[in-house]
């Protein structure tokens, strides 16, 4: 079998979920094809799978929007208060009330379904009111056109938004490939367009949007309902379902960071870097169910994908990181690091308590200047290796007793995948390399 080390000529682009953060997205597409329009840097994969503010970049990308004006978007304070934009008080009583019981854990819709519906038609003017399976044609004549100036073979290109369908309760991949194999029978035609396809995929329910993305007599909450948060193993499933062989097959996989923090009381790490117990009741666990579904553990999909495409495990923990993989993982890990002179677990460099606790606890849908400036910060420290990334498969440092201390050697947190950002960067140049 041909080692997952070399060049794969499918190159799948899955997007995770993350609203605000999202713009990590955009920053990592802007260092991987600098300069380039969202045309172009489709132009480089073969299939897009895309969940919730992840669908926003794919959209983006699609109308047209170089990586560099889609964080544009997202850095723009106006955007962000369009696309989560407050409902009146009178409509968000509940979070109101529940947030004077408590105030920690407050529960309630805050953001306004139709006022997202309106700021994605106008931030995608061009193809927002293209259906997919229009839009399936229109790409992939551009695409065609931008493969045939660099001498390469031109395939079919395709894209898919994950959504839950709130009336059948399952969930369902809008795709502009409507005959796809993978796709249940009959093959309809495919009415959703542009921009209600990233409108259902990004609904968040329960604590974000007042109602559910409604059209063509369907009603959808964002696809992380499904657990397709982080949405690569949608993307490999369908590029197996068409036929494209396993150990051809490379995934960039693009999150919008996740949060590892120790358990409170582990020994060695201060507990203003660990995260608290979780508080019972009603409201607090009401709050926690509603999150989990923006969560990615890392041993889930990305270490299925990771199997499916015949990935090898490492024998011991002397292996690690193991990196002879096709997944390629890119990831802020919002953790504590070690100072290899003191043995003393902090916070990263430049980072003071307060505002790595503040990162850690940040809602998804920030939209405060201070909020997404320590967003940005996080990702130029990433960017430049200062904080971890996000592995295939991570070990369980931290679910070890409190009377003993994690060991120092924090290569070992990751055990298949890629340690840094910039060894992240260096498996895909080597994966997708023409």
């Amino acid at each position: 079998m041909e080692s997952s080390s070399g060049r794969k000529p499918f190159r799948i682009l899955s997007l995770d979920g993350g609203g605000t953060f999202a713009l990590i997205q955009a920053k990592v597409l802007d260092d991987l094809f600098p300069g380039e329009d969202g045309h172009q840097v489709l132009s480089h994969f073969d299939l897009v799978s895309a969940c919730s503010g992840g669908s926003i970049v794919a959209a983006a990308l699609i109308e047209g929007y170089a990586p560099r004006e889609i964080f544009g978007l997202f850095d723009n304070i106006g955007n962000r208060h369009s696309l989560f934009g407050r409902l009146p008080w009178y409509q968000s009583l509940l979070q109101l009330l529940t947030g004077v019981i408590s105030p920690s854990s407050p529960v309630g819709q805050r953001f306004s379904t139709a006022g997202k519906l309106a700021f994605l038609h106008r931030i995608l003017p061009t193809m927002g009111t293209t259906s997919l399976q229009k839009l399936h044609g229109i790409l992939n004549d551009s695409i065609a056109s931008l493969r045939a100036r660099r001498d390469e073979v031109h395939r079919p290109m395709s894209f898919l938004f994950v959504t839950y369908d709130f009336d059948r309760d399952r969930a369902r991949m809008m795709r502009s490939n409507v005959a796809s194999p993978a796709a249940s029978f009959p093959h309809r035609e495919q009415h959703a367009t542009l921009a209600e396809a990233a409108h259902a995929s990004s609904t968040a329910p329960i604590n974000w949007f007042d109602k559910p993305a409604e059209f063509d007599g369907c009603r959808f909450w964002d696809g992380a309902m499904t657990g397709y948060n982080n949405p690569v193993l949608a993307g490999v499933v369908e590029a197996i379902a068409q036929g494209v062989p396993r150990h051809d097959i490379g995934v960039l996989s693009l999150g919008t960071s996740t949060v590892f923090l120790p358990e409170s009381g582990t020994a060695g790490i201060p507990d203003t870097l660990c995260r608290p117990r979780a508080r019972t009741g009603f409201l607090p666990e009401l709050v926690k169910v509603g999150k989990t579904i923006i969560a990615d553990p890392p041993d889930a999909h990305t270490f299925i994908a990771h199997l499916m495409l015949d990935g090898g495990l490492p024998a011991d923990v002397s292996c690690c990181p193991y990196t002879d993989t096709a997944i390629v993982r890119m990831n802020p890990v919002i953790q504590p690091v070690i100072d290899r002179a003191t043995g003393k677990w902090s916070v990263p460099a430049g980072w003071s308590v307060e505002d790595f606790r503040r990162i850690a606890e940040m809602d998804i849908a920030a939209s405060r200047h201070d909020d997404v400036d320590l967003i940005k910060r996080l990702c130029d420290g990433w960017l430049r290796d200062g904080w971890h990334n996000q592995p295939v498969r991570g070990c369980g440092i931290w679910a070890s007793p409190a009377s003993q201390s994690p060991s120092v050697d924090t290569d070992r947190l990751c055990e298949i995948g890629h340690r840094w950002y910039s060894d992240a960067k260096s498996a895909w140049t080597a994966l997708s390399a023409s």
